[in-house]
């Protein structure tokens, strides 16, 4: 039985597709849901050496990542809570964004994992996109669930 459904979004059109189509089956199975995004480290040269850095002034390119993130985490958010889905947002920090899906299914318990088939890199191909590729190389601790943009 599956009791709660991970949803990752990015901004885009297709992941968008992809937590519509999580909401649509929380509300038929009465689960709740954790819809995450994940912010990745901007890489920054200070000094001689390699550091990386989430978020430092308030106009950095960081905190502007951020702030989108948390945008597209908090509009899904906002539709399921109108659907009276138990929804909950997060936006998540890691390196490698399918380790961080993964690792986030993990640390909440999911029973099921929601991507879109393509995501915001901007290039659209008629495979998948290569996050989701990486996700099922990544040991997903449940079943993934793979929403192509045409649905």
């Amino acid at each position: 039985m599956i009791e709660k459904i991970l949803v990752a979004v990015d901004g885009s059109q297709s992941a968008e597709k992809a937590a519509v189509f999580a909401l649509e089956c929380a509300e038929q199975m009465k689960a709740s849901v954790v819809c995450i995004t994940v912010i990745r480290p901007i890489e920054a040269i200070i000094g001689m050496k390699l550091e990386y850095v989430y978020v430092e002034e308030s106009e950095s390119i960081a905190n502007k990542l951020l702030a989108e993130g948390e945008k597209n985490v908090a509009k899904i958010v906002k539709m399921g809570k109108r659907r009276g889905i138990n929804i909950e947002g997060k936006v998540v920090r890691g390196e490698k964004i399918a380790k961080a899906i993964v690792e986030s299914a993990k640390s909440e318990n999911a029973d099921t994992i929601v991507v879109a088939m393509h995501g915001n890199s901007g290039f659209l191909s008629e495979d998948m996109g290569s996050v989701t590729r990486r996700l099922f190389s990544s040991s997903p601790p449940c079943p993934v669930v793979v929403v192509p943009p045409s649905a």
